[in-house]
């Protein structure tokens, strides 16, 4: 088996993923695990639906607090690593973890003070572009329209974005391996999308059950159809495409400004955390004032939670959180479940941009894969008792889907090679081994042609 197939060398930056999947999957519980079947029965870190973390744009606002935040403390602790390296005067001192990754930009961004300025409109546009990116996503996954969202398409946003942006060079086995990955996955999901989370008689049920049991009982189109038209359908879709787009730009140009710019990784978040920040208090803003529509069949009443004491629902408002009850759910909140979502958002995202940095803006969509896999799971063994067969079809799916996905990614990476039909050409290793082997023979022709060229001088003073 290993003449055809190995193992390539493993690298230490993979714990990068490591520790984003742990921080995300710790977030994703303070803000609520939801299991499909049981939507009503939303799981939550301490026990309790948190006051603050209930609010989209609140929740936003911690959120790109704690970049900003984590970046200019980052930022203060690498200036003082600096001082502290000039008055040891070249003695070569043992650098923490963030310094050692950010060192070498630091340095050489100090003689460019100006280099972020000559590119700040095009960071706006960038950040701007992921803010809205992850708006779009995550208010469509909160209601369950992520059925539709064709997560493999984005390889090729990714391909288009890394040729253009980076003139990154693609080879024979990372091309087999994303047209590949592409092929079977959306397939795998188009079929998904088909199938619903249920197949249960609800004709017994009745009130918020039997709702609940009606919904669980159509597939993607059909609720989507049953609650705003079919019209809505392509809609969606295609701001999921739009947010895949954005969202592959900006993964393209970090990786951009990272490494051809020079811009320092904690100057990111700073810019990453200030414009988010900006947009996120504009949105809260407004949106507690503009109350939603009370029309049952427009998309926003499906988004919009909050209700105020004359009964409108907003989006976000931040004028509820005066009837916030002094009690110990309160105090749990402020003395934990907001430090830990704080800490844990910065950790997620600067583990994302070393991720890009380090390795590369591909690694985002196994990353995204193989978190998903794990929510399944752990969705899955939660319902396992109630689990109908379209909910195990469907937990199939999504298995071989994600799991796939991390397979061929895998061999775009290099981690698992293929040693047939001329795939392990161009792999990073073969590269280097033809290098070494090669020197011997290039240094020989330097020493014959350089001998060549001292015998004509010879010649000529003759």
């Amino acid at each position: 088996m290993a003449k055809y197939i190995s193992f390539g060398q493993f690298n230490k930056k993979y714990f990068f993923i490591l520790g984003s999947l742990i921080v995300r999957t710790i977030i994703s519980f303070i803000t609520g695990f939801t299991p499909y079947l049981t939507p009503s029965d939303t799981i939550y870190i301490f026990g309790f639906r948190s006051n603050f973390f209930s609010h989209p744009l609140i929740t936003y606002c911690f959120q790109y607090f704690s970049l900003c935040l984590g970046g200019i403390i980052l930022e203060l602790i690498l200036r003082d690593k600096k001082k502290d390296d000039k008055n040891n005067s070249r003695k070569e001192s043992k650098a923490s973890l963030l310094f050692s990754l950010t060192k070498s930009r630091t340095l050489y961004n100090d003689k460019n003070k100006s280099n972020d300025l000559k590119h700040f409109l095009r960071i706006f546009l960038v950040y701007s572009l992921y803010y809205f990116a992850k708006i779009v996503m995550n208010s469509f996954d909160n209601i369950g329209y992520n059925r539709v969202k064709y997560w493999p398409l984005e390889f090729i946003f990714l391909f288009i974005f890394g040729k253009k942006i980076l003139n990154k060079i693609f080879y024979s086995h990372q091309i087999l391996s994303i047209s590949s990955l592409m092929l079977i996955c959306t397939t795998i999901y188009l079929i998904n999308s088909f199938i619903p989370q249920s197949d249960k008689d609800c004709s017994s049920l009745s009130g918020k059950a039997k709702d609940e049991c009606d919904i669980l009982r159509f597939n993607i189109y059909q609720d989507i159809n049953n609650k705003l038209g079919w019209y809505f359908i392509p809609i969606v879709i295609l701001l999921y495409l739009a947010a895949m787009i954005s969202n592959a730009y900006s993964s393209i140009t970090t990786k951009w400004f990272m490494d051809i710019k020079y811009i320092t990784l904690n100057r990111i978040l700073i810019y990453l955390g200030a414009i988010g920040l900006f947009y996120s208090l504009i949105f809260l803003f407004i949106f507690s004032h503009i109350p939603c529509s009370k029309d049952k069949n427009n998309l926003i009443s499906y988004v919009c939670k909050i209700k105020d004491d004359n009964e409108d629902f907003f989006y976000d408002n931040y004028r509820t959180l005066g009837e916030i009850k002094n009690d110990k759910y309160l105090y749990i909140d402020i003395f934990a479940t907001i430090p830990i979502y704080m800490v844990s958002s910065f950790l997620s995202t600067f583990f994302e941009l070393l991720i890009i940095k380090d390795l590369d803006p591909f690694y985002c969509i196994p990353f995204d894969c193989t978190y998903f896999l794990i929510y399944d799971v752990i969705d899955y063994c939660i319902t396992f008792r109630i689990a109908t067969l379209y909910r195990k079809l469907k937990f199939a799916c999504q298995v071989c889907s994600n799991g796939i996905a991390d397979i061929l990614c895998s061999i775009y990476f290099e981690i698992i090679e293929l040693h047939f039909c001329n795939l392990d050409r161009h792999l990073k290793r073969a590269i280097i081994i033809r290098e070494e082997d090669e020197k011997p023979r290039l240094l020989q022709d330097m020493n014959e042609s350089m001998d060549s060229d001292n015998m004509g001088l010879e010649d000529d003073k003759d």
